[in-house]
């Protein structure tokens, strides 16, 4: 094992540097437009700003799928191009032309309230609504076209890092949704930083609410067990491509007992922190819970087009309710302590 990880590790270096780079250059235009969101609500010029640099984003989005869908028709007679490719390839177009038509008709209210137009609801129209709208719209449908080639890769591997993953990768993955939830509820721009925890819903956590999340990380386990079977039960071949690939990246197994326990915890604190923060704290209060789990869902790529999307969000109901009703350390601390104890069961009892 020792030294098949040490043959692919230049490659793996290689493309989390990669990942590394365009997550960062992502991260900064979203967590700019963010920014730029929450200073239009008091700016007229960055209201413009915004709603101007979204409608050329959108048309530029829906000028790609037209232009993915020509090229599809050049491509339509090439022999070399599997009818798995294709459908991608469809699906990628389309779902981009979407992207567009929603994006612009999105950004229709606040230019309507712009030119001086009524309108029976100002909700649709406030800036950091209509941005986080927008980008609901362009996330979902990019994970839409992940799932879809998914299913069309023979080795879905491929479409991951090899090995167990690293401490690079989780924050690699994760703190850009810390920076983007900071960047959304305005730090620097409408809040302090204490502000900032509170509209996140961080604050303290009583022993009985503390208890409540200990119960929900056991109902979690058994809602995961049920979901597991059926998922089994009703879709094998891809349980067992799912499993194989989950395994490939979260499996502890041939650690020490004390990196076991640091793995553990590396992914269950870096990764309730990322998503709780992001999905809990900055989107739920603008989106509400159903939505925002339906997004929780669609980022969980690695699961592919499984009937365990549905378990994620019921699990994603779940900590949205304990977001509600006491606070987000409550769903973080739900989450941390779900991830990282699956993993500490898998290491010391076997899957």
């Amino acid at each position: 094992m020792c030294a098949n990880l040490s043959a692919v590790a230049p490659p793996l270096e290689r493309f989390f540097v990669a990942v590394a780079v365009l997550t960062l250059i992502a991260t900064l235009f979203v967590g700019g437009l963010a920014l730029l969101a929450q200073w239009a609500r008091k700016s007229r010029g960055a209201e413009i700003t915004l709603l101007t640099g979204l409608l050329v984003l959108s048309l530029m989005i829906g000028g790609v799928g037209a232009f993915t869908g020509f090229g599809l028709v050049l491509t339509a007679a090439d022999d070399t191009v599997s009818a798995g490719d294709r459908l991608a390839f469809v699906a990628a177009g389309v779902a981009a032309i979407l992207v567009g038509i929603i994006g612009v008709a999105l950004c229709v209210p606040p230019l309507r309230r712009i030119m001086g137009g009524r309108l029976k609801n100002d909700f649709w129209a406030a800036p950091p609504v209509f941005f986080a709208l927008w980008l609901l719209v362009v996330v979902l449908a990019n994970n839409a076209v992940s799932f879809l080639i998914f299913t069309q890769e023979p080795d879905v591997s491929k479409l991951f890092p090899s090995g167990r993953i690293s401490p690079t990768a989780v924050l690699t993955s994760q703190l850009p949704f810390v920076a983007v939830a900071l960047a959304g509820v305005g730090v620097g721009v409408r809040r302090g930083f204490r502000d900032t925890l509170s509209r996140l819903g961080y604050g303290p956590i009583s022993m009985k609410q503390l208890g409540v999340v200990v119960v929900f990380i056991a109902g979690a386990f058994g809602l995961s067990a049920a979901a597991d079977a059926l998922f089994a039960a009703l879709q094998p071949d891809l349980y067992k491509t799912v499993g194989e690939l989950s395994d490939s990246l979260f499996n502890p197994k041939g650690l020490g007992p004390v990196a076991a326990v640091s793995f553990a915890l590396m992914i269950g604190i870096g990764a309730a922190l990322g998503e709780e923060t992001l999905f809990r704290g900055a989107v739920q209060p603008v989106l509400g819970i159903p939505i925002t789990s339906v997004l929780f869902a669609s980022m969980h790529i690695q699961y592919g087009p499984s009937l365990l999307l549905g378990y994620i969000f019921l699990l994603s109901i779940g900590l949205g309710l304990l977001r509600r009703y006491i606070n987000t350390t409550a769903s973080f601390t739900a989450h941390a302590g779900y991830n990282g104890l699956g993993l500490l069961i898998t290491y010391f009892f076997g899957s």
